[in-house]
């Protein structure tokens, strides 16, 4: 399930003997550097390959990659056993310095800013090319400076997510590694923690220490000056906003917010109120156990850092989704992880998403619905299984079918998935039928056009078997003597005595005949040359 390399290098297969490492714990959690640690010692066939700060580790969870980072510091025992301590790979930008600054423009701009600076100062291995960017501010205008050289992971946070929220993600894609700067989170767990089944303890951590019931907004500096701009002007004299009920209930408890980039009192009067209605929020977090039933189930996928998971426990008075902010995973002990959820549920509000701005300096309930954000209207999806199997003359057919509806005020179809299997006297055929619609588009009401994606592969007694796609031209033709490529219906290359016979052929770069190859020079010439001996 597990393993471990060390640049290309086996450090750990939970099936294989002699690839053993001792006590290993992968630490991870949103917008922080996550953490590698093991023991290993000196028979191992790779301990001579750990290199403090160049190795680079990675961990697998079956084909998922769990961590990415280097080698940060290892102690050597008595016995030549080393601890390794490991840090993700978003302690790369701890290596860059931002030199100081006044920057004037978008968050996306600002956030390039910081990563194309990083990349300069770095080898290329640890640089990062820049994906999505959502975060945004409601002016889509900010303003940020600093005098000192901090590094790039500081200045991301005291410019950006302290301020702005978000949270940082990396995707490793074919062309190159990727930093995201998202707004929300979306990815949805299929796994469900419940009570009874797969939940094993729980402890809820309430926080009120940075709670506010009233704010005191203030702005840029007055110039020459050190006054700030306040909101008294556009807030009949008052240079603070408040929520009465928040106040009923908690008291008077006054915060004071600064937006230097704030030029106008009432853009002021708005991030007040927003960032008013955040902190009157005691959000709660959940710190619990679950047996990961991806350990005994290989169909089921594992918890993931940054997902939604259900978790359903009558005895709590729980049923709702979670984002997974930390998880704490062992390799060889998985009974021992352990998941911290949060970011999901106010105590004050008993609302299910962030983000709902108050009107009027007033607590509204915004109704889930199906216009509000795809992770909202996945809470509101139903799966539906069916099977049936039907007998004629001519045929039996037998059929699996999977259907996942989003409950709105009518059932609308997202998407199926159909497993077919027919009998006939002549052979038979295996068929996938998959169908899906735009969540968004059906969730808004909008006309979307399904798309549907038929596979199948039919057996002709003992002759041969067909695969393709409904609507695909192409097709494979499997038959004892030969396999064969058809466009069409008709043969354009074929497989049989170890030769590959094509009608044309078309090669974009090189031809190799044994030691011998045709290769293209820059000139637009060819050369026929030895390759090998």
């Amino acid at each position: 399930m597990y393993q471990v390399y060390c640049d290309s290098f086996l450090l750990f297969n939970d099936q294989l003997e002699g690839y053993e490492i001792f006590n290993p714990k992968v630490e991870l959690a949103l917008n922080e550097i996550g953490k590698f640690d093991f023991d290993i010692y000196n028979d191992h066939p790779s301990f001579d390959h750990l290199h403090r700060l160049k190795s680079i580790i990675q961990v697998f969870q079956d084909d998922f990659l769990l961590f990415r980072g280097r080698i940060l510091n290892d102690t050597q025992g008595f016995y030549n056993e080393k601890n390794v301590e490991c840090e993700s790979e978003y302690a790369f930008l701890v290596d860059s310095i931002q030199r100081p600054y006044d920057f004037t423009g978008t968050p996306a701009e600002l956030f390039t800013q910081f990563i194309t600076s990083h990349n300069s100062q770095v080898d290329a291995g640890h640089q990062f090319k820049v994906g999505n960017i959502t975060v945004t501010d409601p002016n889509d205008y900010i303003s940020r400076s600093d005098s000192e050289y901090l590094n790039t992971w500081d200045s991301i946070h005291k410019k950006l997510i302290d301020t702005l929220g978000g949270y940082l993600w990396i995707r490793h894609e074919e062309d190159g590694v990727y930093i995201d700067y998202l707004k929300e989170l979306n990815f949805l767990a299929p796994q469900v923690i419940e009570f009874g089944k797969n939940l094993l303890d729980l402890k809820r951590e309430t926080k009120g220490e940075d709670i506010a019931t009233a704010i005191i907004p203030l702005g840029v500096k007055e110039e020459g000056s050190e006054n700030r701009l306040n909101i008294s002007a556009v807030n009949n004299g008052v240079d603070y906003v408040y929520n009465q009920e928040a106040v009923d209930r908690y008291g008077w408890i006054f915060r004071v917010q600064i937006w230097d980039d704030v030029t106008e009192p009432g853009n002021l009067l708005t991030k007040g109120n927003a960032f008013l209605q955040e902190q009157m929020q005691m959000l709660y977090t959940i710190e619990l156990d679950a047996a990961d039933l991806a350990t005994v189930d290989k169909s089921i996928e594992s918890f993931h850092l940054g997902t939604y998971v259900r978790v359903t426990t009558n005895p709590h008075s729980i049923n709702q989704l979670f984002l997974v902010s930390k998880l704490s995973i062992n390799l060889l002990q998985p009974a021992s992880n352990k998941l911290t959820l949060g970011d999901a549920f106010y105590t004050f509000t008993e609302q299910a998403t962030r983000g709902q701005i108050a009107t009027e300096n007033k607590l509204v309930n915004i109704s889930t619905s199906a216009q509000q954000s795809v992770l909202n209207r996945l809470l509101e999806t139903e799966t539906k299984l069916s099977a049936q199997i039907e007998t004629t003359a001519e045929s039996i057919t037998e059929t699996i079918m999977s259907e996942v509806y989003l409950k709105d005020e009518v059932d609308a179809l997202v998407s199926s998935s159909t497993s077919e299997f027919t009998r006939t006297a002549e052979g038979f055929e295996f068929r996938v039928t998959e169908i899906s619609k735009d969540i968004d588009k059906v969730a808004a009401g909008a006309d979307a056009q399904f798309e549907i994606i038929s596979r199948y592969i039919r057996f002709f007694d003992e002759s041969h078997v067909v695969i393709g796609v409904d609507g695909d031209s192409l097709t494979l033709q499997v038959a004892n003597d030969r396999i064969s490529f058809l466009d069409s219906g008709i043969e354009v290359a074929y497989i049989s005595n170890s030769k590959l016979y094509i009608t044309d052929g078309e090669f974009l770069h090189s031809l190799r005949l044994g030691n011998f190859a045709f290769m293209p020079r820059s000139n637009g010439n060819l050369s026929f040359k030895k390759v090998g001996d």
